[in-house]
């Protein structure tokens, strides 16, 4: 951003002009005491509720019939108070297929998958010492889906009331959207309570900031805009860590990006994926067509 000289001004000023200056500045909302247009941290993104709804597909999902891929690469942790204390290391990755409705929604069928890692190596492992009890515990292989799902016009999805097995109670926060300089900003929530007969209820919270470019997350006429995400989830414990009643809570502190083609994903989560099930690997676009697994969280 450069900066220009200030404009010389006059030493006589009429009293009508002052007048008339002060008048469209306070219009404008630049004078004390007087509200600005837009909330501050909003300036350039549209207001309109569908013109908002329009970004958020650009840059979550898509507009058009098509494939998105997420991938997530962060740290879960213990939460005590205001302690924290690392579990272990996640690689994680989703797979989408969109097809828009003529009513202006769209439906999806997501697959998910994540790894715990090592948090020196980044290896995959298969076991956990549980910090809390001392225990050594199996880490369950659980994919998630493939999830059918419908979503509304402005991108909520309808949650069916169970998945794999597990009730679900679902609620959506509005996004909220910044944007700084050239970036746009997108806040992001969801809470849900999952329900699963014999073992305790668990509450997952949803939460992080997508941001990409401004020039492609305004543009209605890209269907996929580029962007990436960092996670902040906040989540009751994984059931299969055993943690005892009274040990605080879950949280993830993650980043990611989206991608065009599975290739892109990372290559370390495309080989432990290969190992784990390679008929995936080889085929990716057959997982769509799968059962749904049953929920292992």
């Amino acid at each position: 951003m450069t900066a220009g000289s200030p404009p010389r001004t006059p030493l006589a000023v009429s009293r009508r002009g002052t007048l008339g200056g002060m008048l469209g500045l306070a219009g404008a909302g630049l004078l004390p005491g007087h509200a600005t247009a837009v909330p501050p941290g909003t300036e350039g993104l549209p207001e309109a509720a569908g013109e908002r709804a329009g970004i958020v597909r650009r840059m979550r999902y898509r507009s058009d019939a098509g494939l998105v891929f997420w991938w997530f690469r962060g740290r879960m942790f213990g939460q005590q108070g205001a302690r924290l204390f690392p579990l272990c290391g996640m690689v994680h990755g989703s797979m989408i297929k969109v097809a828009p409705r003529a009513d202006g929604g769209f439906d999806a069928i997501q697959y998910e998958l994540g790894f715990r890692t090592d948090l020196v190596t980044g290896e995959r492992i298969d076991q956990l010492r549980n910090p809390v009890t001392g225990e050594t515990i199996a880490i369950p292989y659980a994919p998630v889906g493939p999830t059918r799902l419908r979503f509304t016009a402005d991108n909520v999805p309808e949650v069916p009331p169970t998945l794999g097995g597990s009730a679900l109670h679902y609620r959506h926060v509005p996004e909220q959207f910044w944007r700084a300089g050239d970036t746009v900003f997108i806040q992001y929530q969801a809470e849900t309570r999952v329900e699963t007969a014999g073992q305790s209820d668990r509450t997952i919270n949803d939460f992080g900031m997508i941001y990409g470019p401004a020039r492609t997350a305004l543009d209605p006429r890209v269907a996929s805009a580029p962007a990436w995400i960092s996670g902040t989830d906040v989540t009751d414990y994984a059931r299969w860590l055993k943690m005892p009643a009274g040990s605080g809570t879950q949280t993830l502190r993650s980043i990611g990006a989206k991608v065009a083609r599975f290739q892109d994903m990372p290559r370390d989560w495309i080989a432990m994926l290969a190992k784990a099930d390679p008929a995936i690997a080889a085929d990716p676009l057959s997982v769509f067509a799968r059962a749904e697994a049953a929920y292992k969280g």
